[in-house]
């Protein structure tokens, strides 16, 4: 069974850096010769070309990777780097949160696109959203998104599946940055031509309730009906649950989630 509401897990970001602290003493350094440089760090292809960016990206993943696995981890530090520098904001979205965000977003009108920060990241239930495989490659359980949108009109935003305790690593998915001037529109997109958006084609989904993330749209979408949810009911912000004792459970995270719960009006 999913433990799905049950505590936050632990994140990509604990997933990528090699010990508790690495951030607080590596990080700054990217900042200093992006400072020092004259950089413009809102640019993922700027900042994989510090120097510093290209050390720690080579300490945690090694000289020998495979190239399209190196600019994927990339992007992730990126991501990571804002994370950190915007001071760790983490949500743990809830399962009926999830489930009413599939069926609504903004009315008629629309919304103008706003974010609840410069960055940060949002973890999904445990197993409700799946992304699904093809010819020999396995359906992934997706995480959770990262987003970023520092000193710049763009945002970027990256998806995370596939974390398991029977493998080392994380899956991510980059997908096209956006104008936030117009980003709003997309919680209000119908993007499948034929079905329903968010159904899964999982077999057993419908007797779960699972959903499916068939095309980076839909990604996009549900992203950015979370930030119109948080935008809208700023109430539905509430404290983290402590992990207890988690058994067989996954690795909680050291960080400190809030939850983003279903409204109660």
């Amino acid at each position: 069974m999913p433990i799905h509401d049950g505590y936050a897990r632990i994140t990509p970001f604990e997933l990528l850096l090699p010990e508790e602290g690495f951030a607080d003493e590596r990080f700054p350094l990217i900042q200093k010769e992006a400072e020092e440089r004259k950089v413009d760090l809102s640019h993922p292809e700027r900042f994989a070309l510090l120097s510093e960016a290209g050390s720690v990206l080579r300490e945690i993943r090694g000289e020998e990777d495979d190239p399209q696995l190196i600019h994927q981890f990339g992007i992730l530090l990126y991501h990571a780097f804002h994370f950190w520098k915007e001071g760790l904001p983490f949500f743990q979205l809830e399962t009926g949160a999830v489930r009413y965000l599939v069926e609504a977003g903004p009315g008629e009108g629309g919304w103008g696109a706003s974010l609840p920060g410069a960055a940060g990241y949002v973890q999904l239930p445990q197993h409700l959203l799946w992304v699904p495989g093809g010819e020999g490659v396995q359906p992934e359980s997706v995480d959770g998104f990262f987003w970023s949108a520092p000193e710049s009109d763009d945002l970027s935003l990256l998806l995370v599946m596939g974390i398991r305790k029977d493998r080392p690593g994380v899956s991510v998915v980059p997908l096209p940055n956006l104008p936030l001037p117009a980003a709003g529109e997309w919680a209000t997109l119908t993007v499948r031509p034929d079905g329903d958006d968010f159904r899964s084609s999982l077999p057993g989904a419908d007797l779960e309730n699972l959903y499916g993330l068939e095309a980076g749209a839909e990604a996009v979408k549900l992203a950015m009906r979370v930030f119109w949810y948080l935008d809208t009911f700023p109430a539905a912000v509430a404290d983290g649950k402590p992990a207890g004792d988690v058994g067989d459970g996954p690795i909680p995270s050291r960080l400190t989630a809030r939850r983003i719960v279903l409204r109660e009006d």
